[in-house]
């Protein structure tokens, strides 16, 4: 089993995703776990879980990520239609996906969709057109106000726990106590959990 964290917000969380293949092949069964970035990065800065965003990356970081990303979906041949802003939201969509996991519910096909959305289509899955026409696709209701805060708050409790365990940003693949980060790192975990499997 490897936990995957993600945020439908990150472009490598959704190349994370198209790539799992990488993973399962090997053998793993991965096991999302939604978690806000927004909350690891104020975490890490020692700022209340939802502070205000902070831009933690230097202008010629942020360059060059922008750049990365193109450069990524083509060296991995995954479509890439956006991104359409450098920090689209997700939180409720991540709380959608919160509420399914929470209720034991693997929800492949909703994260599916709403990566695809985002990235591929270049939507605004937190326009409310937008967001219940993915729920609707795959066969979900909305949720209610009160189910929604609801998820807020197991998102965030998620959010720092898996920061406590050593999680500080998405993708990160978990094995174990092993804690593998991006999703360039897929390829060293597949042939770690290859190694395994030959161990006498």
């Amino acid at each position: 089993m490897v936990d995957f964290y993600y945020d439908l917000r990150s472009p490598y969380a959704y190349f994370a995703w198209m790539r799992r293949s990488v993973l399962e092949d090997a053998g793993a069964t991965l096991v999302p776990r939604p978690v806000s970035v927004d909350v690891l990065l104020n975490l890490q800065a020692e700022r209340a879980p939802w502070a205000d965003y902070v831009d933690p990356l230097a202008p010629a970081k942020r360059a060059h990520l922008m750049s990365d990303i193109p450069r990524m979906a083509r060296y991995w041949d995954i479509p890439l239609g956006g991104p359409f802003t450098f920090k689209p939201a997700s939180k409720r969509a991540m709380c959608a996906l919160t509420d399914l996991a929470s209720s034991g519910e693997t929800p492949d096909a909703l994260i599916d969709r709403f990566f695809v959305t985002l990235w591929q289509e270049a939507k605004n899955i937190e326009d409310a057109d937008v967001f219940e026409a993915v729920m609707a696709d795959t066969g979900h209701a909305p949720m209610n106000a009160e189910a929604e805060q609801s998820a807020l708050e197991a998102l965030t409790s998620n959010t720092i726990a898996a920061y406590q365990s050593g999680i500080f940003g998405v993708p990160s693949f978990q094995h174990k106590d092993h804690i593998y980060f991006g999703a360039d790192r897929m390829d060293v975990l597949s042939a770690d959990l290859a190694r395994a499997q030959t161990r006498p």
